[in-house]
């Protein structure tokens, strides 16, 4: 249950790390940074190059290896940690929002935070989002941004590169390292309506200088303005280095936080009833007595070896567990007029997942050609455990536009926990990118999988196995004109396990089987001095899943996305710096039955659009103003069609100022303002499972730099 610390707690967090930061720090920091080169923190130059896309920027894309963004036949994006503090982005579909092709389908306060759809296709929380290229546990879970030194996403399949998964791509936060120079710094926040947080950031190496380390604490604690949700949240990320040779290195990362928050209540629609208006974001839904507390923790242990300037060879393996307990409510829409029944439920579920990885990366000549090789192989096991009794009981009866709070302090599970899930799942891959000249290269590469998943749908229900032995391949053929341009064509499948049918199903929360999926990309990518751009289309071809008119989730037929996505970001002038991202997308049922085939994809809109505009004022070197904007178009809410979201926008603005002090200090303001409008809209989470907007928020953020 929700669980409010004191305010001294809070206080004495923010001067404890105050005190530790004076005596102990100060002067290292100090005597680390080089006054000449704060002075032109300010300049053009630095704040241009944290705008646009690095697409030289290395990513680590699983079984391709590491690369330049620029070098892969795949789309991708990256938010850096700085963007993200400019933008007062506490939460990953803040992080994000700017590009077109993602698009975020649930609250940050409820059951479900941090889920996103990438190209109108929902990633799988258990295994579309890893940190730094391995397994993470998402569900549940908002990641502690403040651990990360950014965000990738990478569009589209990632069976080849990362096993099951979600066609619609990946996410993967990439964890702040060890600093080679003494960083240390602390920021408090604030958020309307009441929310208050508090961070301390501290890196750099020890007398001994082969030994790196970087630590980060969060406190986070008061009253959202979505939803009007209770927050209390506290996170802690230590990350180690040992360059025990100048071959051999070990890191040692862990994170874990504790996030106890309330709110996030569905709205369940129908066929039979009107589509209700949207309600104000910041109206409270929950029952007295509702919450969600997830306890998350996540360890990995890896070795890197340099054989050669050329062959580097890596072993890794990663513990991560999750547990999350709940009571919370479902309006279930009754009438046109906004009538609902109130439906509290409580559960507990906890998860364990075991990851581990091996990888050879090497360049070799034959004859004419050059080779990028990739050779690896891996293993997980993810055991999950739910409760033996979750109460499922309509509570009363509102309307959605004047709700009625109930309070739910006597509805616990109970009974135990049962094994509900397990999936063990290897593979063995390799890929080769081969040099076919000064222009062009091949890419191919295979990963064999070997899957096995055992399910009980309840304490007493006999166990149902799934095996699968795919083998999922990738092809892709790139041209280089130069450096700075590669165009690509490529081919890749993936497999995903199958969804679990939604409670007001017939077959409730019967799990099904893997679903496999095909895709064809064809893009463009190019970065010059003032401007980068990238451009992709694709067609996606999946296993569908949907509830038919008997309201049983079947599987049957294929969805088909086909899509165009577009995004640029330029220098128009030395202080302005405009990116934008569009994404038209059409999505079909194919060959489904159920009077579905022809009709969209729930929940993929037609078109999304997004720009962000950043100005850096000449006049007041340090001081940006920033202002964005999103359009979302409609969307279909069912398989059927009945219901349709209708499109809408949002706008931001904010902006910030950096002032230098003697010593070689920095004291960083900043303020934001998102959703200016205070737009009504639905968010869209999964079939007939609609969620309020967010409203209005405004935050503000104050940071020393010691």
């Amino acid at each position: 249950m929700f669980r409010k610390s004191p305010l001294y707690v809070r206080a004495g967090l923010g001067f404890a790390a105050l005190a530790m930061a004076m005596p102990s720090f100060a002067a290292d920091a100090a005597a680390a940074i080089d006054d000449s080169a704060l002075a032109t923190l300010p300049q053009v130059t630095v704040k241009a190059a944290k705008r646009k896309p690095a697409l030289h920027q290395q990513t680590n894309s699983g079984a391709l290896g590491s690369r330049a963004v620029i070098d892969t036949p795949f789309s991708f994006k990256s938010v850096g940690s700085s963007e993200i503090q400019d933008r007062q982005a506490g939460i990953l579909s803040e992080a994000v929002k700017y590009d077109a092709s993602v698009t975020s389908i649930s609250s940050s306060y409820g059951t479900h935070p941090a889920t996103l759809a990438v190209r109108g296709l929902p990633l799988d929380d258990l295994n579309g989002y890893k940190v730094d290229g391995m397994a993470n546990i998402n569900r549940g879970v908002e990641m502690p941004l403040e651990m990360f030194d950014r965000i990738d996403v990478l569009k589209g399949l990632s069976g080849f590169m990362y096993g099951f998964g979600s066609p619609g791509g990946i996410v993967n936060y990439v964890t702040k390292r060890p600093t080679d120079k003494t960083t240390f710094s602390v920021d408090a926040g604030y958020a309307s309506n009441n929310l208050y947080k508090e961070h301390l950031d501290v890196g750099g190496r020890l007398d001994d200088p082969r030994f790196g380390y970087r630590v980060n604490l969060v406190h986070e604690e008061g009253d959202a303005v979505s939803g009007d949700a209770k927050v209390n949240r506290t996170a802690v990320g230590v990350a180690l280095n040992a360059q025990l040779s100048d071959d051999l290195s070990l890191d040692f990362d862990t994170l874990y936080q504790t996030r106890d928050t309330s709110g996030g209540t569905d709205i369940i629609v129908n066929a039979k009833n009107a589509l209700p208006k949207p309600i104000d974001g910041s109206k409270r839904l929950y029952s007295n007595g509702s919450f969600t507390d997830v306890d998350y923790s996540l360890s990995t242990l890896s070795a890197t070896y340099k054989f050669s300037p050329d062959w580097t060879g890596k072993l890794a393996y990663r513990y991560s567990d999750s547990t999350r307990r709940y009571l919370k409510d479902q309006y279930i829409i009754s009438s046109d007029a906004g009538g609902y029944s109130d439906k509290a439920s409580a559960e507990y579920h906890g998860y364990d997942y075991n990851d581990a990885m091996g990888t050879l990366e090497g360049k070799f000549t034959t004859g004419w050609f050059s080779h990028d090789l990739v050779l690896g192989s891996s293993y997980s096991q993810l055991n999950s455990e739910k409760s033996v009794v979750s109460p499922k009981g309509t509570v009363g009866k509102g309307n959605l536009y004047d709700p009625t709070i109930f309070s739910v302090y006597n509805i616990d599970y109970s009974g135990g926990t049962y094994g509900d899930d397990n999936i063990k799942e290897s593979a063995v891959f390799a890929s080769d990118t081969i040099g076919l000249g000064e222009h062009w290269s091949l890419l191919a590469g295979l990963r064999n999988e070997d899957f096995r998943e055992e399910t009980h749908a309840s304490s007493t229900a006999p166990a149902v196995q799934y095996k699968a032995r795919p083998a999922t391949p990738t092809v892709a053929l790139m041209y280089k004109p130069n450096k700075y341009v590669t165009v690509y064509a490529s081919y890749v499948e993936s497999l995903e396990n199958g969804g679990t049918a939604p409670t007001t199903a017939v077959n409730s929360e019967q799990t099904l089987g893997p679903l496999r999926s095909k895709q064809y990309e064809v893009g463009v990518k190019a970065q010059q001095r003032n401007w980068s751009a990238t451009a992709a289309a694709f067609r996606i071809d999946r296993g569908a899943e949907y509830t038919n008119d008997a309201n049983v989730f079947v599987q049957s037929g294929t969805i088909r996305y086909q899509g165009l996505e577009l995004n640029a970001s330029v220098d128009a002038t030395p202080n302005l710096t405009v990116d934008g991202s569009v994404m038209s997308l059409d999505s079909a049922y194919h060959d489904a039955g159920d009077g579905v085939d022809g009709n969209r994809a729930a929940g993929a809109a037609h078109y999304q659009a997004a720009t962000q505009v950043t100005y850096r004022v000449p006049q007041v070197p340090g001081m940006f103003l920033h202002t964005g904007a999103q359009r979302i178009g409609e969307m279909a809410v069912d398989s059927g069609n009945v219901h349709t979201l209708p499109a809408y926008s949002l706008f931001d603005a904010g902006g910030g100022y950096r002032l230098h002090l003697s010593g070689g200090h920095a004291l960083t303001f900043g303020a934001n303002v998102s959703n200016l409008a205070n737009k009504k809209y639905w968010t869209f989470y999964q079939e007939n499972y609609l969620q309020p907007g967010s409203p209005r928020t405004l935050t503000f953020n104050t940071r020393y730099d010691f």
